[in-house]
């Protein structure tokens, strides 16, 4: 009986491995296909269009700019959800938790809805659309998702540890440097990667504020309105690619950092 339900759950998550992970294959193997349709049999290997999207001054805009605003989002969003989370948890407030709630709303708000405030905004206030409104816009989202990440690293970090360390003749910046900052490096690392792939892949907030520029989730769209070009295929792959690259270097990164702490711990 119990070998019959180990043969349920492994059935089980084959064919869930399979619905997740099928899309994906498919997308590698018609992004290096010849023909422009998605069926079978394959019409032969060429890679006329990678050249096609790198000869694309429009897609490769489109790159740049949500590099560009995710990189800036995600810093600005780290920077400022780790001083709030410091601020909040061991700033001594009374009622954290009101603050906690409005933080959180971003996270449970449909996108939809916080474009159009957004838009509304910006529109009142005559403040001209384009990247750095949509950076602005990304940041007010990304810091709550950081912040979540940062707060249950934070609530673990007792003040004595810091306190101790300047009754042992550390100064206040070196306590930080030397005692905080190592602790909430993981999730502060954690946090920034969350916030630069949220940025990447948004697209309705990006839509509202992004005026006459352009992201790549646009330019996807834009491709998608009038038939599946074959150019998708290829940013599909590149940008999975580029995810994997981004989660082969946070576990490198927590592997040399769990090494540090131990080679600390030893000494």
């Amino acid at each position: 009986m119990r070998g019959n339900k180990i043969s349920v759950l492994k059935i089980y998550t084959i064919l869930f491995f399979l619905y997740i992970f099928t899309p994906l294959i498919l997308i590698f193997i018609f992004a290096w296909n010849k023909g422009e349709g998605y069926v079978f049999p394959l019409q032969g290997f060429t890679w006329n269009w990678f050249i096609e999207l790198f000869g694309d001054d429009l897609a490769k805009k489109s790159i740049g700019n949500s590099i560009v605003i995710a990189l800036s989002s995600a810093t600005i969003s780290t920077i400022l959800a780790s001083l709030l989370a410091i601020g909040l948890l061991k700033g001594g407030f009374r009622r954290p938790q009101l603050f906690l709630t409005f933080l959180i709303l971003p996270v449970l708000m449909p996108s939809l809805t916080i474009g159009i405030s957004a838009l509304v905004f910006f529109r009142t206030v005559n403040i001209p659309l384009g990247i750095p409104v949509v950076i602005i816009a990304h940041v007010s989202i990304s810091m709550s998702y950081v912040f979540l990440v940062i707060m249950g690293r934070i609530e673990s970090l007792p003040l004595s540890l810091q306190e101790a360390s300047i009754d042992l003749g550390a100064s206040w910046v070196s306590s930080i440097k030397d005692i905080v900052f190592p602790i909430l490096l993981p999730a502060v690392i954690g946090g920034w990667l969350f916030a630069f792939m949220i940025s990447w892949n948004e697209f309705i907030i990006t839509y509202f504020l992004i005026g006459t520029g352009t992201t790549l989730p646009i330019y996807i769209f834009s491709q998608l309105r009038f038939g599946i070009s074959p150019k998708v295929n290829v940013i599909s792959v590149l940008v999975t690619i580029f995810t994997l690259a981004i989660i082969f270097m946070l576990v490198l990164i927590r592997n040399i950092y769990k090494k540090i702490v131990l080679e600390q711990n030893s000494v």
